[in-house]
């Protein structure tokens, strides 16, 4: 299913904004596996780069997690 974007905020930043609510109403779990960038790709219907770019928001937002091969996943919360 295909989500739609609009408004004024650059896409990869509205993507990230509706991860991290997802996250933090628990639709994501900690430690739960994220959907893959190809997967952000066929969803919202944006290029890799964009896909990448939201991810990288999370990132540094400390909300997920990579391991190259393996994937993202969602940070578990600090004790």
């Amino acid at each position: 299913m295909r989500e739609d974007l609009e408004g004024p905020e650059p896409m990869y930043r509205q993507i990230a904004d509706r991860i991290a609510a997802r996250i933090e109403d628990g639709t994501y779990r900690p430690n739960s596996r994220m959907p893959s960038e190809t997967e952000l790709c066929k969803t919202y219907g944006v290029s890799r780069r964009t896909a990448r770019a939201a991810y990288a928001i999370l990132l540094d937002r400390g909300l997920v997690v990579t391991s190259q091969g393996k994937g993202t996943y969602v940070k578990p919360p600090r004790s």
